[in-house]
Parts: structure tokens; sequence; C-alpha cells
């Protein structure tokens, strides 16, 4: 989930303090919040926050300036639908039963896309 031209971006996983930090962004994209701000809004223990800031900035996910960190609007929308995706995949590998494509007629206990 890296840059527009990145080949490798950056996967930020649900659940991880990189999810929360980067949607919490993108839900108030513009805006711009300190780490500790971002803490206070989020799961991320303040004293992870500015680490967790710092890698997104530099994996090109989020901007900084003067101390504080954004999403622009004009790239809102774009991670918005990643972090759907993304969403949408831990869901499908969640639900799918253990070892599901092992046993014949998996296919019936998997949802339909």
């Amino acid at each position: 989930m890296g840059g527009p031209n990145d080949e490798n971006p950056h996967l930020v996983l649900p659940g991880t303090p990189e999810y929360d930090a980067l949607s919490f962004l993108v839900r108030n994209r513009g805006e711009q919040f300190t780490p500790p701000e971002i803490a206070a809004s989020t799961d991320i223990r303040e004293a992870d926050a500015a680490d967790t800031m710092t890698t997104l900035s530099e994996d090109d996910l989020v901007e900084r300036s003067q101390g504080a960190y954004y999403v622009p609007v004009e790239r809102a929308e774009e991670l918005q639908r990643r972090l759907e995706s993304v969403d949408a995949a831990a869901q499908v590998h969640e639900n799918a039963p253990d070892d599901a494509y092992a046993v014949d007629g998996w296919e019936e206990h998997v949802d339909s896309l």
C-alpha cells in the first residue's frame, strides 16, 4: 500500500498501529494531527505513535508538515479503496475454514465473491 508508483508497496494490515493511524487520517483527510493527537484518537499507544507515523511517512502513505501528519485530500479516495480491499481480503481469510482447500467440498464453506 505504498506510493502510487511503488513496485513493492508497503502492506498495511488490519489490527496494526499503521492501519489504525492511516484509517484515522483517511477519515480525517486534509486535517493535520500530531502523533499524540493520533494516539488519543486511536488504539495506538502514545509511546508508539511517533514511530508508527515515521513508518507511514517513509512509505509515502502520509504527508508530514511541521511535526503533524495528514493524508492529502487528493489521495484519500485511493487510500480508502486500498484499505477496504485489505479489509475484504482479511475477512475472506478469517472466514475460510482451516485447511479449507485440503478437503473435498471446500467451496461449499467459502462465501461467494
